[in-house]
């Protein structure tokens, strides 16, 4: 491959005789010899057996293949130089990108609004979310795709450090519409209603039933299913069924103006343990630390008070 022959600083200096449209101008520029710059373009010319310019009456006219080359090598040393500078100003103050991994809802209701705040303060800070569940964001970190995520309850590999920061409440929740009519909250109660739910297996359901009643041999008639807490909500609010959704969401929607019927169970909030991952080896950025150290911070401080985001 040419790329193993390649030497930047022939790059350079071909990108500013071409640039100068002078051997003796791009010597002044790098300050170099004029000598020395002809000697690095001929050599160059030799590794990649193409003639990149013609010496016509003492001046250097490029040909079409140096047209072609010059476009390609002053994106690429722009790019260079973007990344490089941005290496630099991170030692002075926090920027460049941070990617974090998050549940749909949780990362909604819970991260982004944090992020504003850190951001508020630290500008030059890019980030970039990435949605999902924990086998997703566990496939994500061993890849080095994403630099730490939020995820529920999953077994990580063992190469990925976890540790709790938020209690997630589940609330089994219905419209007032669908259980206006309600009698006592017993066996019969429950099974006449209608359901939706994450999955067809009904494990979060279950779990819920299991919990409050000890008991997951319930008779649920599940009407829909749908991967996403903001689909279910809307399935609950219109009626279709009864579902879980995360309290940090029903909060959210109650403080919007939407009335939902929670039941309270008996056996007080089922908690859903959200942790904050990342890959124990893997180096990271000042501001990947400082992000990192801010939310998990600031995501405990909301548990420990669960006040409204």
């Amino acid at each position: 491959m040419f790329i193993d022959q390649l030497n930047l600083n022939q790059v350079r200096i071909f990108e500013c005789v071409y640039r100068t449209k002078s051997m003796t101008a791009a010597a002044r520029e790098l300050h170099l010899t004029q000598s020395g710059v002809s000697q690095h373009i001929r050599s160059f010319e030799d590794m990649l057996s193409v003639k990149l310019f013609d010496r016509i009456n003492q001046r250097v006219v490029p040909t079409a293949s140096a047209a072609i080359l010059y476009e390609n090598c002053k994106r690429s040393l722009a790019g260079l130089e973007e990344a490089f500078s941005e290496l630099q100003a991170e030692k002075n103050q926090l920027s460049g990108r941070v990617h974090i991994g998050m549940p749909t809802e949780f990362g909604y209701n819970v991260v982004i609004p944090l992020v504003a705040k850190f951001t508020e303060k630290n500008p030059g800070v890019r980030f970039h979310f990435r949605l999902g569940y924990g086998a997703e964001m566990n496939s994500l970190l061993l890849r080095g795709e994403i630099d730490f995520a939020f995820v529920d309850e999953f077994a990580m590999d063992k190469k990925v450090k976890t540790s709790p920061v938020y209690d997630e409440t589940l609330e089994l929740c219905a419209s007032p519409e669908l259980t206006k009519k309600a009698g006592n909250q017993d066996r019969a109660f429950f099974e006449g209603l209608r359901y939706v739910d994450f999955s067809k297996d009904e494990m979060i359901l279950r779990r819920w039933f299991k919990h409050h009643f000890n008991d997951e041999s319930w008779r649920l008639p599940i009407r829909s299913t749908i991967e996403d807490s903001q689909g279910v909500a809307r399935l609950v609010i219109a009626g279709v069924g009864v579902g879980i959704l995360p309290g940090h969401l029903v909060r959210k929607l109650e403080k919007d103006g939407v009335k939902l019927n929670v039941f309270k169970g008996k056996s007080g909030a089922l908690k859903n343990t959200i942790s904050v991952a990342l890959l124990k080896e893997r180096s990271h950025t000042r501001s990947v630390d400082a992000a990192f150290e801010f939310l998990t911070k600031e995501i405990e401080s909301v548990n420990t008070k669960k006040k409204p985001l």
